[in-house]
């Protein structure tokens, strides 16, 4: 069975919406953007490393809330 990571695919076409870049429909060089984003994952772990960091920040998690209000029948719409 022959998987494809769509991955890089997916973090090049999000890099070029948020820097409102035309994106390419062809010549989209996945070696190249692989071992960009490769190398920077790199240098921000090395960076936290360094840095002592665990996880992204420090603080203990948050707990969840276990119970999700419904609105009452007034809050609801329906259209048609």
């Amino acid at each position: 069975m022959h998987v494809r990571d769509c991955g890089v695919f997916v973090v090049g076409y999000a890099e070029y919406l948020s820097e409102g870049m035309d994106i390419p429909s062809v010549g989209f060089e996945t070696e190249y953007h692989r071992m960009r984003y490769m190398a920077l994952l790199w240098n921000y772990g090395l960076q936290k490393a360094k840095k002592g960091y665990v996880s992204d920040n420090d603080h203990p998690p948050r707990p969840r809330t276990k119970n999700v209000s419904l609105p009452n029948e007034t809050g609801i719409v329906s259209i048609q």
